[in-house]
């Protein structure tokens, strides 16, 4: 019978294991085989050496500390056999081993071990239910709290901007800003700003080299050099405007494709920035009786 009722309990901390490890379970099982043999010095190794490694499964740690003082006990080892019971009550006060399970003598003696540390697990236990009167509050608390955020009134206040087609036609960015694209902007404001920088500087160079290449007063090579360079600045000068006509094309048709008159956005608003005429009314309910010759009743009024 209590072989059959350890092989339940074998099963039952299997489906409670849950989150052991595979080779903590297995570890357990082959200390649990050499204690059901009757091999109680091969349990007690076992099993402190699966206790060194701190396994996290509570039902798994408590399972080994029942059977490791148990094995104790039969080893004549009194004080491990009672460290190991004090680390279960530890852990939960009003543990209490099963008479079906575990013989009379180690029920003997785990009773002994409870009483002689009654005071301290009384302290424990009171502990672990302040604590758990403490979790209890605070959940309510919270629940409170969300509670009282679903029954706040939320306001929401429309925006509306409206957009003007004349900015959206002009160059340097100006139609990305207004739809709110901020990278393309600045994409093209910079590189319309560098190449009107581009284009005056090349116009400025032009104009300076233009006279000189006109006037033949230098020698055939330096004449020639100039009319290369004078060429070469007005080359410059007309990519650099083609490419600014380009860009600012560009931005202006892109900014037209995504031109909306007038977006409208939704924004929440706090209870104290709302009038009190949109505010929604409290509902009042009265009750009044009303009598009339042979009858008595009651009436009720809404008001909103």
């Amino acid at each position: 019978m209590r072989r059959a009722l350890a092989i339940i309990g074998m099963i039952a901390l299997a489906l409670a294991a849950g989150r052991a490890s595979a080779d903590e379970f297995e570890e357990f099982a082959s200390a649990k085989n050499a204690y059901e043999a009757g091999e109680y010095e091969t349990a007690v190794g076992r099993f402190e050496a699966l206790k060194a490694t701190q396994p996290k499964n509570k039902g798994l740690v408590e399972e080994l500390h029942k059977l490791l003082a148990e094995s104790y006990l039969f080893l004549g080892n009194t004080t491990e056999a009672e460290n190991n019971f004090i680390e279960i009550l530890s852990d939960d006060p009003n543990f209490a081993l099963d008479p079906l399970v575990f013989p009379i003598d180690a029920i003997d003696f785990f009773t002994e071990v409870k009483l002689r540390h009654a005071e301290r697990l009384a302290a424990l236990s009171a502990a672990r239910a302040a604590e758990e009167e403490a979790h209890r509050k605070a959940e309510e608390q919270k629940s409170r709290l969300e509670t009282e955020k679903l029954k706040r009134n939320v306001y929401v206040g429309r925006d509306v901007r409206h957009r003007s087609v004349l900015v959206a036609l002009l160059p340097f960015g100006a139609g990305q800003f207004q739809n709110e694209h901020h990278v393309k902007g600045a994409l093209f404001l910079t590189s319309e700003l560098l190449l009107s920088a581009a284009a005056v500087t090349t116009f400025i160079l032009h104009e300076r080299l233009r006279p000189v290449a006109a006037d033949p007063v230098e020698s055939a090579s330096d004449l020639a050099r100039y009319e290369r360079l004078e060429k070469g600045t007005r080359i410059a000068n007309t990519a650099c405007l083609t490419a600014l006509g380009a860009v600012a094309v560009t931005g202006i048709i892109e900014a037209m494709i995504h031109f909306r008159k007038e977006t409208v956005t939704w924004k929440r608003i706090e209870e104290r920035e709302v009038p009190p005429s949109l505010k929604p009314r409290p509902v009042a309910a009265a009750v009044s009786p009303i009598a009339a010759p042979g009858s008595f009743g009651l009436a009720a009024e809404i008001r909103f």
